[in-house]
């Protein structure tokens, strides 16, 4: 009986906090807390699976400047979810993340100015992006830096800083890397 009347208690207080998400724009607390909840409505967990919830309670909190969220808000514009697909307001919100040093941001503004995905590309900008994202150990990022190096994109081939790259990245998960390292028959 007792774990019912937590649980009771514990989904009064989320709607009573979530009317009141935004009433102090100057709290990080907010912020992180609103996060916080709209992951719990994004993934379903203790709340019913609710992603127009969790589209809202990310914007509160990517405009309070909750990085997670400005990241996640990011992503929902990319791949429209909840909303019209935009790339210009992915990046908007991931520029946000990146200046707050979201390696993982950084990575996404480095492929998106690699690929042209919601701006003109630029070879130097996505290099730099993605060198800030690698320097933090993100996976991705070496994937992706490796293609500019071992394809030339913007820069010189150079092969000896690409496999390093790749063979890092695919150690860490990333399956693109493995599969690019099978493909030129380089082990991992």
């Amino acid at each position: 009986m007792k774990p019912f009347y937590v649980l009771v208690s514990f989904f009064i207080s989320i709607s009573c906090f979530a009317e009141t998400v935004t009433m102090d724009p100057t709290s990080t607390t907010k912020a992180d807390d609103a996060n916080s909840i709209a992951n719990m409505y994004r993934m379903g967990m203790g709340v019913p699976k609710d992603m127009k919830k969790a589209f809202e309670l990310y914007q509160v909190a990517a405009e309070l400047g909750n990085m997670d969220a400005q990241v996640d808000l990011g992503d929902m514009y990319y791949f429209g979810e909840e909303t019209s697909q935009s790339y210009e307001k992915a990046n908007y919100w991931y520029e946000k993340a990146a200046k707050n040093n979201s390696a993982k941001a950084q990575m996404y503004l480095g492929y998106a100015y690699l690929n042209g995905k919601g701006i003109v590309v630029d070879y130097d900008k996505a290099k730099n992006f993605l060198e800030l994202a690698v320097n933090q150990g993100e996976p991705s990022a070496m994937y992706h830096l490796g293609t500019m190096y071992f394809d030339g994109k913007g820069i010189a081939v150079n092969r000896s800083k690409a496999i390093p790259l790749f063979q890092k990245s695919c150690s860490a998960g990333d399956s693109n890397a493995c599969d690019k390292l099978k493909e030129i028959n380089i082990e991992k």
